[in-house]
């Protein structure tokens, strides 16, 4: 899918030039701003003709579809918004081939029938008595796995114009993110499911505070800064802005790499541009979040989970813990987070910045499977090491002992347990 926008302003010269990099776009004194080709209210009915017509062609072959697209539909369509379109409609379903027999089977004997009698009716008479299958089935199933042979079907659930208008505005904006060589967001309220969204995706992403108290500025590098998963990350980056819509306001500058790979053309979102918000975050991010948080509520029920506190500001950065554990009624506070993948020095690091950050009662959960590195790393006692899920009477031994000793002999076992083999690992 190519890119789709209209030029607002053109400062500087095309040169054509060595292919853009992050060290070269850092010497360009400006960027042209680009406005994609949105769909609008006008493309409803044109988008209307063109889903009557695919719904009339279900059932048939592909290639049928391809001969009549090819055709003016009953309403003028601009042929740059129809490819986009007929592309999102593509994703929206999946062709199939709907012969009883697989066509590789059904090759495989008339070939071999072939090789032994050369009249076509007879070879294609006896295939049909081989596999029970009329001629003339055998025939429209000789080569219905190749993909204009396979069967156009319904959509995967009924699509208004307007529904296939927004998609088709973010598959716009998606082709456009895919050249992106880095982002910058600046967002504010809401910005928790954001930046939720970032760490679920994996993108490598810098979180810095904002002009004012919520509001957070994200540095994110774009698929072409890096050499390998470029497409995957491509779709990550992409499917963070319907998140952006859940914002109170919001701001995307994007500088992407366009023509041959040797100018760049800025693309920029604001809140108000046709975009479809994503649905709404689960409340936990994996199973052994949500494995935690109900086990320690069942085991500390003087203590309260508070899912995804207020982030915390150190070094011109933020830090995201996932729980704060609150006692009802001392008050007392910890804040926990689950690492996913680590190494020694990460760990030090973020026990470091914490502590810059005035900020001592912090359990730092990681996942003894998926250390990135060989290194070695000492025990500290708010560091609890886990596989595939966190045993809750490991934190409250380090929250609140007093309440782990009232436990049963039988709850205690796997605490008892962990700190053996804590001790074990340290030696």
């Amino acid at each position: 899918m190519h890119p789709q926008f209209t030029t607002r302003s053109d400062h500087g010269e095309r040169k054509r030039e060595a292919p853009m990099s992050l060290e070269r776009l850092s010497e360009l004194t400006s960027i042209r701003t680009m406005s994609p080709a949105y769909f609008t209210d006008a493309d409803h009915p044109w988008l209307r003709a063109l889903l009557d017509e695919r719904e009339r062609f279900v059932g048939r072959k592909r290639r049928e579809w391809k001969v009549r697209i090819r055709e003016p539909l009953s309403t003028v369509a601009p042929q740059r918004k129809l490819n986009v379109a007929l592309s999102v409609l593509d994703r929206l379903s999946r062709d199939e081939g709907l012969c009883s027999v697989p066509p590789r089977r059904i090759r495989s004997a008339v070939f071999h029938q072939a090789a032994l009698e050369p009249d076509r009716a007879k070879v294609l008479a006896q295939v049909g008595i081989l596999l029970d299958m009329s001629p003339k089935t055998t025939m429209e199933g000789l080569f219905a796995d190749l993909p204009d042979e396979r069967t156009l079907m319904p959509l995967s659930a009924p699509v208004a114009p307007a529904d296939l208008a927004l998609a088709c505005n973010a598959a716009v904006i998606a082709s456009l993110l895919a050249r992106a060589l880095r982002v910058f967001i600046v967002a504010r309220g809401q910005v928790r499911a954001v930046v939720r969204h970032v760490r679920l995706m994996g993108l490598l992403c810098h979180a810095t505070p904002g002009g004012t108290k919520d509001e957070i500025v994200l540095e994110i590098s774009g698929p072409y800064a890096l050499f390998r998963h470029t497409r995957i990350y491509g779709r990550a980056l992409s499917s963070l802005v319907p998140r952006l819509a859940w914002c109170d306001s919001y701001r995307l500058e994007a500088d992407c790499v366009l023509d041959s790979g040797t100018s760049v053309g800025r693309l920029v979102l604001c809140l108000g541009d046709p975009v479809a918000p994503a649905r709404e975050l689960a409340l936990f991010d994996s199973k052994v979040e949500e494995r935690f948080a109900r086990e320690f509520g069942k085991l500390a029920r003087e203590w309260d989970i508070v899912r995804e506190p207020q982030a915390i500001a150190v070094r011109g950065a933020f830090i995201f813990p996932d729980f704060e554990l609150r006692h009802r009624i001392t008050a007392e506070r910890w804040l926990l987070e689950i690492v996913g993948y680590w190494t020694a020095d990460y760990v030090r690091r973020k026990l470091s910045m914490m502590k810059a950050a005035r900020v001592e009662r912090l359990i730092v959960c990681i996942d003894e499977e998926r250390c990135c590195a060989d290194d070695h790393l000492e025990i500290d006692a708010c560091v609890v090491r886990y596989r595939r899920k966190i045993d809750p009477r490991a934190v409250l031994e380090i929250v609140d002992p007093a309440v782990l000793k009232e436990l049963s002999p039988l709850q205690k076992r796997k605490v008892s347990k962990r700190s053996r083999s804590q001790r074990g690992d340290a030696s």
